[in-house]
């Protein structure tokens, strides 16, 4: 029953119905899911929910005791509940924006770090490759038409729809493709699908592979490849069959991307980021709406008219005619109040003075809620789901009223470790597959010079692929201090600039690169470059201040 049904049943005089919740057959179950109470029944905040119709990822079917089982049972439902409260819910739309934006940002950047031992080259070689590298990836990366295969978007807004993804159907799937695109200069493209596309529902052994909720795997049990449905972006008019597409090349190129966050051993699929923030979040939804449904009623009936006619028994001698306290029947009390308002009508306009009936007095009603206990239940329903998300309240709800400036860096602290390990996980494995198979073919048409005497792509593929991911710092309460703390460290040895600017997402190379360019740039036009502080041969230019102490 939505809002607006409740609100006109409240109007016409009818009450609500109370949430019905769905019976369970056989006994409780000991092992509960996302949407269970205590009892193995559903919890009342997911009372009002049509979770029959879920099929995310294929039909619910039995898992027995496989490694992984319970993740796999509750993720079918966690997939689908996740992406319907993704439109409907300000929480979890807020934690999906919050997450992608802290975990990608516009996207991380390529430090190429190429194994010159292994390669049999001096470091300055390697140091010149890994600047071809950097400035070829960049350029593909950035250009829709080499990068994706649907020519639309870069490798960043990839990476990011890559990651949203993990946070609401608990894994990636993509495709490493190999096709000719009209005015795109390399062959090599990747093609993001709908986790729904690996087919969950195939389990089977044929052909001497032994596949599992969409996964093959070999004897020895390693994967080999996936069961996808090939969708063709705007073909509408047929539902393909699902193929078998092999994990890797022949010579070991990968294809498919299958990337989510490992929870438990033998785990095939993977869990949503955001399960354990759903119950929270979608209970302060529903309080939400129950409060909003309540005020308006109590806004529709905001004033109304006490008489002192008498209700309960009295109603009964509108039958009877019986005299009520000596006066006439309460019949006729009511046809001459009835005559008396419809001729002079109650207004509420300002400036308006209106007369009521002898004993009929005016009240005005107070909106009982929300009351003095619905904020801190409101607030703390947020700060679970931010926290089960692995958020801070703060930025989840956007208050930071009753915030210290103390607080507000301990709330920064572990989201932002959370968010590293995400990045490692997820996002990082993204960009290393891509560029992995881009350099593979940047190597081998030429677009990379590689040094002389250097050895085949195919024949040092890990020593050429060595690299260093940097996205955006995390967040501070203070940069000042936080500069101050960087600063601290690196005079007394206890950090290196490399892994300072790291930490605010930057590479040092670059970094030196470009200081050197504005300092030439600089003094050839006649100004000076501004030198750190720290320096022994820095002098201040302003009158230096008189420390002689005094008696």
């Amino acid at each position: 029953m939505g809002l607006l049904d409740i609100v006109r049943r409240l109007r016409a005089g009818a009450g609500v119905e109370a949430p019905k919740i769905a019976p369970v057959a056989g006994p409780a179950s000991p092992q509960l899911g996302f949407m269970d109470g205590t009892d193995g029944r559903p919890s009342l905040t997911w009372a009002r929910y049509a979770a029959g119709g879920f099929g995310h990822g294929g039909p619910y079917s039995p898992y027995g005791i496989a490694p992984g089982s319970e993740v796999s049972r509750e993720r079918t439902a966690a997939s689908a509940v996740t992406l319907d409260l993704l439109t409907s819910n300000s929480t979890v739309a807020t934690l999906v924006e919050n997450l992608a934006t802290y975990a990608v940002g516009t996207g991380l950047t390529l430090s190429s770090r190429p194994n010159h031992t292994a390669l049999g080259i001096s470091s300055e070689q390697a140091r010149e490759l890994s600047d071809q590298i950097e400035q070829a990836w960049r350029m593909w990366a950035n250009s829709p038409l080499e990068c994706d295969a649907s020519g639309r978007h870069s490798l960043h807004q990839l990476a990011t729809a890559a990651f949203k993804s993990y946070l609401t159907s608990g894994e990636v799937v993509g495709v490493i493709d190999w096709r000719t695109a009209p005015g795109a200069i390399s062959k090599t493209k990747v093609k993001l699908l709908d986790a729904r596309q690996l087919d969950q529902s195939i389990t089977r052994i044929a052909d001497g592979l032994s596949s599992v909720q969409g996964v093959a795997f070999d004897k020895q049990g390693r994967v080999v490849g996936y069961w996808i449905r090939p969708y063709v972006l705007g073909n509408i008019n047929s539902a393909p069959p699902t193929i078998l597409v092999r994990a890797f090349t022949s010579w070991g190129r990968p294809r498919v991307l299958h990337l989510f966050d490992l929870i438990a051993a033998g785990q095939l699929r993977g869990l949503p980021a955001l399960t354990g923030a759903l119950a929270p979040a979608h209970a302060k939804g529903t309080l939400r709406e129950y409060v909003l449904a309540q005020n308006l009623v109590q806004t529709m009936t905001a004033t109304t008219i006490e008489s002192d006619l008498p209700s309960g028994q009295a109603m009964q001698s509108l039958q009877t005619d019986v005299p009520v306290h000596g006066e006439a029947s309460l019949e006729k009390g009511l046809k001459a109040r009835g005559d008396y308002y419809g001729e002079a009508k109650v207004s509420l306009q300002p400036g308006v003075i209106a007369h009521l009936m002898p004993g009929d007095k005016l009240k005005m009603n107070r909106a009982e809620s929300p009351n003095a206990t619905h904020d801190p239940f409101d607030k703390s329903l947020a700060r679970d789901a931010a926290k089960a998300a692995g958020a801070s309240y703060e930025d989840t709800s956007g208050d930071y009223s009753q915030t210290s400036f103390s607080a507000s860096r301990l709330a920064l602290e572990l989201p932002s470790r959370i968010n590293k390990r995400r990045r490692g996980a997820i996002v990082e494995p993204f960009y290393r597959a891509v560029f992995m198979a881009w350099l593979e073919e940047a190597c081998e048409t030429g677009l990379i010079k590689l040094p002389e005497g250097a050895p085949a792509f195919w024949e040092a593929r890990d020593a050429y692929s060595q690299s260093v991911w940097r996205g955006e710092g995390k967040p501070v309460a203070d940069p000042l201090k936080e500069a101050q703390a960087q600063v601290l460290r690196l005079e007394n040895g206890l950090a290196t600039y490399e892994e300072v600017l790291g930490e605010n997402g930057l590479d040092f190379e670059e970094v030196l690169a470009q200081r050197k360019s504005e300092k030439q740039q600089l003094e050839a036009a006649g100004f000076q470059y501004p030198v750190p502080k720290n320096r022994d041969d820095w002098k201040s230019d302003e009158p230096s201040a008189d420390t002689t102490p005094r008696r």
